[in-house]
């Protein structure tokens, strides 16, 4: 069989293409650009157009040179970074994050502080030089004043630093993230538990010498069993009737459950209801809130929201007016009273899980995740669970 003929190659130079017209016989010349990848036409003469060919594959030759270049440049610079100018990018994604809801401002508020003592230290060092090593070292350091939480707050963030240094290209995707693989410090808790006999103190005590807000806070922190920042901002818009039934809606500022808890629910160890504290809120002042001023205090007045840090540093305050001994211990806290809440509803057979909003009976075994969608209405122990 006799092969097929081949066709004549008319030039050897790149991007240059030559065509006979086979109706006509004539040639046609055309020029490939690299950069679009599109044909354009070129003289007749297939010399004039060979030489216009070369002279466009050195052109372009040099501009596609020089765009690599200084994307390798750019490449470099970017891995170049300090630690200073990335955490500044950080934090400018947090705030973002922040604004669009991703995160809460507490946690905004957080990572900015702790990342704070890093960016001091190691501002002038590039990122790609903040090794392992180094972070181990700075993390001792703080384990060894004997503040392992505060190491472990600085350690958790740089893990999200880097991991967002990764995903912007200023961190080599080929590396482990230097900060995930240090040992995470080991946290020993410090803080006392609350007992009854002592919130029943701090009770007494506050009502003879502190304002009527504060201690009816601790009391409906531990009959409500919710957090420091839900119990702040508490409000009579709050109280919601469903099906003949009224109950105080939460929706958790830190987990965003929803928690429908009936106002009739008391704890008996206590002696009072939801409904007694809520009743004691109401006052001469006019507020939508349940822990208001009463009086000028500062630049707040009347009817004002009293501030949530206030009512932590009035148990504070009150714990300590007591004079109790806790040991090598820190005394118990605000947040100590929800866990006094869990245990002292549980005696009283009150399903705890729901009432604290947890998704797990490992943290409070299992009930179903709502989502964020359905509220979770708690039973007071004479219903079926």
């Amino acid at each position: 069989m006799v092969p097929r003929p081949r066709k004549r190659r008319y030039t050897t130079t790149p991007n240059f293409y030559i065509k006979r017209d086979s109706r006509t016989g004539k040639l046609s010349c055309q020029y490939k650009d690299l950069r679009t990848g599109r044909f354009h036409s070129l003289p007749s003469n297939v010399k004039d157009a060979e030489k216009m060919a070369r002279e466009l594959n050195v052109l372009i030759g040099q501009e596609m040179l020089e765009i690599e270049k200084r994307a390798i440049l750019e490449l470099d610079n970017s891995r170049n970074i300090t630690v200073a100018t990335w955490l500044e990018e950080y934090l400018k994604i947090q705030q973002e994050k922040l604004e669009q809801g991703d995160i809460k401002k507490s946690t905004f508020d957080q990572k900015r502080w702790a990342l704070k003592p890093v960016q001091e230290k190691y501002k002038h060092l590039k990122l790609s030089d903040l090794d392992t090593v180094t972070i181990n070292k700075f993390l001792q350091g703080y384990i060894k004043r004997k503040k392992p939480t505060m190491a472990q707050r600085v350690r958790t963030c740089l893990i999200d630093v880097f991991a967002e240094a990764i995903a912007s290209g200023h961190f080599p995707a080929d590396k482990p993230n230097p900060a995930a693989v240090t040992r995470a410090p080991r946290i020993r808790i410090q803080r006392s538990r609350l007992t009854l006999e002592v919130f029943n103190q701090v009770i007494t005590w506050a009502k003879r010498h502190q304002k009527p807000y504060l201690w009816r806070s601790y009391l409906l922190a531990i009959l409500t069993g919710q957090r420091l920042d839900d119990i702040g901002k508490a409000s009579f818009k709050d109280i919601k009737r469903v099906n003949g039934t009224r109950y105080l809606e939460v929706i958790q500022t830190k987990t965003g459950t929803k928690l429908l808890i009936p106002l009739d629910l008391k704890l008996d160890s206590v002696g009072y209801s939801i409904q007694d504290i809520i009743s004691l809120c109401r006052d001469r002042v006019v507020s939508p809130h349940l822990f208001h001023h009463v009086c000028k205090a500062g630049r707040a007045m009347p009817g004002d929201k009293v501030r949530t840090k206030s009512l932590s540093n009035g148990f504070a305050a009150a714990i300590r007016a007591l004079e109790l001994d806790w040991g090598d211990n820190n005394p118990p806290s605000f947040h100590e009273i929800r866990s006094l809440s869990e245990r002292e509803y549980k005696k009283q057979g009150v399903n705890t899980q729901h009432l604290l909003g947890h998704k797990h009976q490992i943290t409070t075994d299992t009930y179903a995740d709502t989502r964020g969608q359905d509220w979770i209405i708690v039973k007071t122990g004479k219903e079926s669970v």
